[in-house]
């Protein structure tokens, strides 16, 4: 969530505010936000990689929310490992592709942006 905020955040030209614009983005719109590859059957390696990404934000929201939740889960150390693995990845794959025109279009859908 952050990672994405921030990469939205960052070029607004007023620096005083990217505080404020920041709080605007909830996760649930972030998480909504549609996506699909031009060719489904074929995607280019970026979409493929921003697919990946959108899976892991949705599946990190959705641990985020069981963690918060779910007094019945007991986290043991490979659901940490698992967790911290999916999020470095998903980290390098963003960086990788943040600035493909993809990427910046779903990031904007990501912030509630209709195309």
């Amino acid at each position: 969530f952050h990672l994405l905020v921030e990469d939205f955040v960052e070029h607004w030209e007023f620096e005083d505010q990217r505080a404020r614009l920041a709080r605007m983005f909830t996760h649930q719109k972030m998480r909504d936000a549609a996506f699909a590859p031009e060719d489904k059957k074929n995607p280019t390696p970026v979409e493929t990689d921003l697919l990946d990404v959108i899976r892991a934000f949705g599946q990190r929201h959705k641990d985020r929310h069981r963690a918060d939740y779910d007094l019945a889960w007991r986290i043991v150390g490979t659901d940490v490992n698992d967790a911290v693995t999916l999020a470095e990845d998903t980290f390098r794959k963003w960086r990788a592709i943040r600035g493909e025109d993809v990427a910046r279009h779903h990031l904007l859908s990501m912030f509630g942006a209709n195309r």
